[in-house]
């Protein structure tokens, strides 16, 4: 959403360079070039999604600011942060102007609305509904989310006891709580609650906006309590910028691939990643989750990729890491879709999954170069590391490629990087 000039300015130039990169793309040209005609297609999509996102989003600031939109409802707590953005827009109120009304700074302005009202009080929020002269008394019943009794869909009712909570308590998810787990039995649905409530979203077990991969039955209580814990971390991670999906072409997912050949390329690639304003959080998974990696949507539309590193292997690394970077590129927000979970020892059986392995695989190696290369006929280290070096990429991702097609995944243990991905990462992985 844009909040600002500033941010209208920057996606109006940001609309016009891929408007032109439409006009001008050609797509056996980018076929010849990226040896995929399928990635291909799937960039020139992207563009056009992407220019359809920017068009909605400045159409919408337009129409506020003409003053066309003059009425403004919330009928839950999930729909507050949107209204009062929206509302001050159409009142010509600019964030330094509504920062004076309430006595705070234009950046703390900013701060909010960037992040859609997560670390506001309740207080503050009825302070700038005031200043904007809206009502929310009877919206969704306001309370301090920390004492809702329950969060909800239509169908659905969370069952706080069916969460791991001895496992969550054992990563030390609860924080700000320091008792024993005796304790924390006590008043074991008050912290889960909170801590499934802290995104600032509405939490659920539906998968009308979820999409799951896997091949054996995943609990969901421990799903949700993950998928939370990675946002959670994410919208505390200053390290993303704003998420710039202009920046993802086919030159810089090169770029992302050649990072592999580094001693610390999976370090390397989580900074790359957070420049382009995509969060990457590693997270071990939770008993019967079976995930490897996850695409998700923070409230205000920054992307997240969670990664479980359930396998300490490079090969498995950047799989995994491309495999969901596509989900981002192509998959998230089209249609309700917001979040993607995947096991990937699983069969991809929707469209969704098929293309992302697809497209995964031919960033890591295009066709074009699979078709030319000697290992698929000569299977060596000699011949992988070779033809590694010639792509300028690590020769797990060779050896990996290998070990897939051929289904054996007892051939080449030693090129596919054991060990050598989650000590660049400081997380517990002992668990």
């Amino acid at each position: 959403m844009i909040t600002n000039e500033r941010q209208y300015k920057i996606t109006k130039g940001q609309l016009a360079k891929l408007q032109e990169g439409i006009r001008e793309f050609n797509l056996e040209e980018a076929a010849e070039r990226i040896g995929s005609k399928t990635l291909a297609k799937a960039e020139f999509d992207g563009l056009k999604s992407e220019v359809e996102v920017l068009e909605n989003q400045l159409h919408e600031y337009e129409r506020l600011k003409s003053g066309a939109i003059t009425n403004f409802e919330a009928n839950s707590l999930e729909e507050l942060p949107s209204m009062l953005i929206r509302a001050r827009i159409a009142q010509q109120l600019s964030q330094r102007e509504l920062g004076e009304l309430i006595g705070v700074k234009e950046q703390q302005i900013q701060r909010y609305e960037s992040e859609e009202y997560a670390s506001a009080s309740l207080r503050r929020i009825r302070e700038i509904a005031n200043a904007l002269k809206l009502n929310i008394s009877e919206i969704a019943e306001i309370t301090p989310i920390s004492t809702l009794a329950a969060v909800s869909t239509k169908s659905e009712l969370l069952e706080w006891d069916k969460f791991p909570v001895k496992e969550m308590y054992k990563r030390g998810w609860f924080e700000g709580f320091s008792g024993s787990l005796n304790d924390l039995m006590q008043e074991a649905n008050e912290l889960v609650r909170d801590f499934i409530t802290a995104v600032s979203r509405k939490p659920t077990l539906a998968l009308h906006r979820k999409l799951v991969r896997s091949g054996l039955q995943i609990d969901p209580y421990a799903l949700l309590a993950w998928e939370c814990r990675v946002l959670t971390l994410a919208a505390k991670d200053k390290s993303a910028g704003e998420y710039q999906a202009e920046l993802l072409t086919f030159e810089w997912v090169d770029q992302l691939r050649r990072l592999s050949r580094l001693e610390d390329g999976p370090a390397q690639a989580k900074t790359m990643l957070e420049e382009a304003g995509i969060a990457l959080i590693i997270e071990p998974h939770l008993p019967s989750t079976y995930l490897d990696g996850a695409a998700m949507l923070l409230n205000g539309g920054s992307p997240v990729i969670g990664m479980t590193l359930r396998y300490d292997r490079l090969d498995n690394f950047w799989f995994v890491l491309f495999h969901e970077l596509i989900h981002v590129m192509y998959h998230l927000k089209k249609g309700k879709l917001e979040n993607i979970f995947d096991d990937l020892d699983a069969e991809g059986k929707n469209e969704i999954e098929l293309e992302a392995d697809t497209l995964s695989r031919d960033a890591l190696i295009s066709p074009k170069e699979w078709d030319q290369a000697l290992p698929r006929f000569v299977q060596s280290k000699e011949t992988i590391e070779t033809f590694a070096s010639q792509l300028g990429i690590s020769p797990a991702i060779v050896a990996g490629r290998i070990r897939y097609d051929a289904k054996n995944y007892m051939i080449f243990n030693d090129l596919v990087g054991p060990g050598e991905v989650r000590k660049h990462f400081p997380v517990n992985f002992g668990i």
